[in-house]
């Protein structure tokens, strides 16, 4: 198991403020990119169809898909770089 350093209450209340701040923006982001994409630019209507439900859908899957997939690349390689070289 890795040692991991106590965060005091200061340093913890900015660590969950960051992790708020990226939440956000990961959200803010995956809104804008799937709206551009699924919804037109004429409101015809005011509800959604079920084209654009459908493509909602998927737009948001695909993008917290990928999503994870980056963060889980950028832990495994910020992992690797802290971890102590090997003799």
């Amino acid at each position: 198991m890795a040692f991991q350093p106590r965060l005091s209450s200061n340093q913890q209340k900015q660590m969950e403020q960051l992790e708020m701040d990226v939440m956000q923006d990961m959200y803010n982001r995956l809104s804008e990119s799937c709206r551009n994409k699924c919804i037109s630019k004429r409101y015809d209507e005011g509800d959604l169809s079920k084209a654009e439900s459908v493509c909602l859908d998927r737009c948001a899957a695909k993008y917290l898909e990928v999503y994870e997939r980056v963060g889980k690349k950028l832990t495994a390689m910020y992992t690797a770089q802290m971890a102590p070289p090997e003799k």
